[in-house]
C-alpha cells in the first residue's frame, strides 16, 4: 500500500541513530552509501530547523534509474539512488534527512492538489519534523 514512510523501517531508524553521532553538517548517510544519480546543489548547512521533511514512500520506482524528483532537489547529496541488493539493476531514491531543507521541490502536488513537477508516482511525503525526531531522535541543525 502506497503511502507508508519508509522512516519508520526500524533498520532505517538504527542506521541513522549510529549515524547521527558521526555525521554533522555533511548528513547522516555516509557518501559510499550514495549512488548516483545524487541530487546537484548547494553544499552549506542548513541555517534553521526546517518545519517539515521530505520521505520516500515504498512507492518509490527509483523511475528505472532516472528519477525525476532529484533534478529539482536544490542540495547536494540530499537525494540519492539506492541499489536494490535483491533485485539489481532496480533501486529507490532516498533522502538524507540531516540535509534535507524541506524545500518540497521534489514532490509533485501543490496548492489544492495541482501536479507540479517532481516525482511522477506520489512516493514522496513531508512529513512533520516532530514525527521523524520521535523515530530517529533529535537531529543536528
Amino acid at each position: 500500500m502506497c503511502g507508508k514512510m519508509m522512516v519508520t523501517n526500524k533498520g532505517m531508524a538504527e542506521a541513522m541513530a549510529t549515524e547521527r553521532e558521526v555525521a554533522k553538517a555533511a548528513g547522516m548517510v555516509p557518501d559510499e552509501q550514495k549512488h548516483e544519480p545524487r541530487s546537484k546543489g548547494i553544499t552549506t548547512a542548513r541555517k534553521k530547523k526546517p518545519k517539515e521533511l521530505a520521505v520516500i514512500t515504498e512507492c518509490c520506482t527509483g523511475c528505472s534509474g532516472s528519477p525525476a524528483c532529484v533534478e529539482y532537489c536544490p542540495v547536494e547529496d540530499c537525494m540519492f539512488w539506492v541499489p536494490d541488493e535483491d533485485h539489481p539493476p532496480f533501486g529507490r531514491i532516498q533522502i538524507d534527512p540531516i540535509l534535507c531543507i524541506g524545500c518540497k521541490k521534489c514532490v509533485s502536488k501543490g496548492p489544492d492538489g495541482c501536479f507540479l513537477d517532481g516525482c511522477p508516482w506520489d512516493a514522496i511525503v513531508m512529513v512533520d519534523i516532530a514525527d521523524v525526531e520521535n523515530v530517529v531522535g533529535a537531529m543536528t541543525y
